[in-house]
């Protein structure tokens, strides 16, 4: 059997589903709200899928030592169309903000602080981890210098924007997460210029805000970022631009239109190779504008189950990673991995799903949260020094 054979991304999800309705019996499903409910049961299933295609990569990379795209369209488009969805539903709710300025206008400090809080928390965790366990594998010996180990770290603390170098010399760090933080830089330079998108928009942000955001937009445009995230982010905005149609909500979130979003999905996950396609990401803005206008897949993306998966889909995403390298390479051992035949493979990271999103719940309920709820005190405690400063 094939070990990209389309069977055990189903098997997954239905186990992955099983175990999101368990748990949904115990803690409470977030809250429905309005036609956003779509794209909040999205989110699960793009972190989802972006697991198992890592760990079909983990296969191939355990017999050839590559890491590198799985041979077929499915498989490859679990991660990378997942991550272009990723970026479409940033675009899309921030882009909306924008143009809804006018009547309920941007708090910018708010914005930031807000994100900061949001993707932070766990990220510096995740790293903590990363560091700790790069010790472990390293026997605690210094390998490099401690300028270069520094310097590493610096990389590793902002993000990766610029590198994602190895540390303390153990070979493919970045592979310990399954290479994930990459989109991250996107995704902060995104919310870098949204002021210059709100200029664009004839809306106006604060003079130093917009003077960030032109920054931000050289930076970015310095850093040489790939087109087809770039355009990923433009499909979002599109959506967000078409929200005010009220033709298009109402074919969205009728039967034809979760008919014409599934086709779409199905096509350019089952038949374009990569999001490099001419015709991955037109496929995949069509089906998003749906979903982000209301349509829910015959009810699939409504469904308590998947509203609840998608609320700790920032865990999945972050922690997959870290989940499948202590399998395969601390609790098996890579040699013995290597010898699975591919049910075995498969078997192994089927029993491993569970983990991973109970795993994931956990750290979304004790870092994610009190993440988030720290923003407002944040933000409060900082305008509170800037007023008795300008006293």
């Amino acid at each position: 059997m094939s070990p990209v054979h389309p069977l055990f991304f189903v098997a997954a999800l239905v186990i992955a589903y099983l175990t999101t309705g368990i748990l949904s019996r115990f803690v409470p499903a977030p809250a429905a709200h309005g036609r956003a409910t779509s794209i909040d049961g999205l989110r699960g299933y793009l972190a989802f899928s972006v697991f198992i295609h890592h760990a079909a990569i983990w296969y191939f990379y355990l017999r050839g030592g590559e890491w590198q795209a799985p041979p077929t369209a499915l498989y490859n488009q679990l991660g990378q169309g997942s991550v272009a969805l990723f970026f479409m539903i940033t675009s899309f709710l921030f882009f909306s903000k924008i143009l809804d300025s006018d009547q309920k206008p941007i708090d910018w400090g708010q914005l930031y602080i807000s994100r900061l809080c949001r993707i932070a928390p766990l990220y510096l965790v995740v790293v903590g981890l990363l560091f700790c366990l790069v010790g472990f594998l390293t026997n605690g010996i210094l390998y490099d210098t401690p300028g270069q180990l520094l310097k590493q770290a610096t990389h590793w603390l902002l993000f990766t924007t610029y590198a994602a170098p190895d540390l303390n010399g153990f070979p493919h760090t970045t592979l310990i997460l399954a290479g994930v933080t990459w989109s991250l830089p996107y995704e902060w330079f995104f919310y870098l210029c949204l002021p210059v998108i709100a200029w664009s928009q004839r809306r106006k942000a604060p003079t130093g805000i917009h003077r960030l955001g032109i920054f931000a937009l050289l930076l970015f445009i310095a850093w040489k970022p790939q087109w087809q995230h770039v355009l990923a982010f433009g499909g979002g905005m599109l959506a967000a631009k078409l929200r005010s149609a009220p033709v298009l909500c109402k074919f969205a979130q009728s039967g034809p239109g979760s008919y014409l979003a599934a086709t779409a999905l199905v096509l350019s996950f089952g038949l374009c190779e990569s999001i490099r396609h001419p015709a991955a990401l037109p496929l995949l803005t069509l089906a998003f504008t749906l979903i982000a206008n209301g349509c829910d897949l015959f009810g699939v993306l409504r469904n308590p189950v998947s509203r609840l998966l998608g609320e700790f889909a920032y865990s999945i995403y972050l922690l997959h990673g870290l989940l499948l390298f202590s399998c395969f390479t601390l609790i098996i051992g890579n040699d013995a991995a290597a010898e699975f035949s591919v049910p075995e493979h498969w078997l192994t990271v089927l029993a491993l799903i569970p983990g991973v999103i109970l795993f994931s719940y956990v750290s979304f309920r004790l870092i994610e949260l009190p993440g988030m709820r720290l923003a407002k005190p944040v933000l409060q405690n900082l305008r509170s020094r800037t007023r008795q400063k300008e006293v």
